[in-house]
């Protein structure tokens, strides 16, 4: 057998792939030039001129490749499993993205549905933070039973990681249940609005939408749910998008006199993308209308301390 991992075989096999005819005078290719000639793989022009057979193409071409085989390092699915490490279920994104590229780019649908099929589901391991005007309690699976009051009156909201989402059952209120559910992508809403009677507030990444998808599934049926966001049209946007996700329609939870906020805090269109009216809901459309004619948006944070509030719907 010959080791075309030996850097001047390989060479001059590639050169007798890439030409038709090689002239060799290098005395250290000779043990070569005897083995292949002497195996029918080459033959002899004269003049030091030499030659592949079909034969000898075909064999070189898979001994290259087997050569860059026996040293390309391994993939990485392989020099996990050598390691004796066993990915979890759910991995984090970020960690496996750093294992398999060495870098933390995002993963394809494609990729995640290849991983899909070797068990793995990419997590990232994102949470909700919940506030509530009434103490309540987390059935999980599995028969487990967690009393969230202790945490909302010790300090304020309690918060549910992405992974504990998919054990969640219900949300049970030992009293009166809620009326209404408010999220909000906007951290300084969710830290600042006065909680409205009969609620319960969650804040989400506006990247992770998906997290809300199993929460509302856990709440009593018949709670209405409302969102909190910047009014300009990527917000609204957002509300729709979200809208359509969970299956209910578009509402807006806005203060009741918004007005003198449109007016004191309106501020130009950051970015190219303009109002469509059109696409937005009549309703929403005639409580923003200063702000649409005007080519403004008002961000949600001088909204928080509002101290009245309603819903705005399609």
């Amino acid at each position: 057998m010959i080791d075309f991992t030996h850097p001047a075989w390989q060479t001059f096999a590639q050169q007798l792939l890439a030409q038709d005819v090689v002239s060799v005078r290098d005395r250290n290719l000779q043990p070569l030039i005897g083995l292949l000639r002497s195996h029918q793989l080459l033959l002899s022009l004269g003049a030091h001129q030499y030659q592949l057979t079909p034969a000898g193409r075909r064999y070189l071409q898979r001994e290259l490749t087997l050569a860059k085989l026996s040293v390309a390092p391994p993939s990485p699915e392989e020099w996990i499993h050598a390691q004796g490490w066993q990915l979890k279920e759910r991995v984090n994104q970020r960690v496996l993205a750093a294992l398999y590229r060495k870098d933390e780019q995002p993963f394809s649908t494609a990729e995640q549905i290849d991983f899909e099929d070797k068990g793995i589901s990419l997590c990232g391991d994102g949470l909700l933070r919940l506030r509530a005007s009434h103490p309540f309690s987390l059935f999980l699976q599995g028969g487990q039973l967690l009393d969230a009051a202790p945490w909302l009156q010790g300090v304020g909201e309690i918060s549910l990681p992405e992974r504990s989402l998919a054990r969640l059952g219900k949300l049970i209120w030992p009293g009166q249940e809620p009326v209404r559910v408010i999220t909000t992508d906007n951290l300084g809403i969710f830290t600042e609005l006065v909680m409205p009677k009969d609620s319960i507030l969650v804040w989400g990444d506006r990247e992770a939408p998906h997290l809300l998808t199993p929460l509302l599934a856990a709440l009593p049926p018949g709670v209405s749910w409302h969102h909190i966001t910047s009014l300009d049209p990527a917000g609204a946007a957002r509300v729709q998008a979200l809208a359509a996700r969970i299956a209910r329609p578009a509402s807006w939870w806005l203060p009741r006199d918004l007005a003198p906020f449109m007016t004191h805090y309106g501020s130009p269109l950051a970015g190219a993308r303009a109002w469509e009216p059109s696409v937005l809901p009549r309703a929403f459309r005639t409580a923003c209308h200063p702000l649409i004619a005007a080519r403004q948006g008002l961000s949600a944070e001088v909204m928080a301390l509002a101290s009245s509030w309603d819903a705005v719907s399609g």
